[in-house]
């Protein structure tokens, strides 16, 4: 996306540390196979706020804190935490909720088994506008048309 390279490395770091405030969530709720009862939800839901607060403190992940916090927003403001709408939403906050998606997408849950990379293409695109910035989705299938993304353990 043509991005500063600080810019980048900030997505970077909040990408390996988004689910820091999973902590503490009980396993089984994390790993269920049936839906999350309302409290079970809530406690995941607050894992935004809870990873965001603890990271805080770490002067070199300033950056990373706002695009962790918001990465479950979503771009027609339905999200959480703060239901942010649109460009409302950090630039890296809308680039990672992609990202998460796609890696949800294509691994193995305790509910489903993986999809491929053209199905999650598929499905990440029927969110546009919706749930996913439409101008980051359109950026994530040039990346699939070009094969830049593929699935673990398969050859590039």
């Amino acid at each position: 996306m043509g991005l500063p390279a600080v810019q980048q490395r900030s997505i970077e770091y909040a990408a390996l540390l988004h689910d820091a405030g999973r902590l503490g969530i009980p396993e089984d709720i994390l790993h269920k196979t049936t839906k999350l009862e309302p409290a079970e939800l809530a406690l995941v839901q607050e894992h935004t706020v809870r990873g965001a607060r603890l990271l805080q403190p770490l002067e070199i992940l300033e950056p990373a804190v706002p695009i962790i916090l918001h990465h479950h927003e979503r771009y027609d403001g339905t999200g959480y935490p703060k239901g942010l709408k649109k460009e409302a939403i950090p630039l890296g906050a809308r680039i990672l909720a992609v990202a998460n998606a796609f890696e949800a997408i294509i691994s193995d849950r305790p509910y489903r088994k993986a999809m491929t990379v053209e199905e999650a293409a598929r499905e990440i695109a029927s969110h546009a506008g919706t749930q996913f910035d439409p101008k980051v989705v359109e950026v994530f299938l040039g990346l699939v048309r070009n094969k830049r993304l593929v699935q673990a353990g398969a050859a590039p």
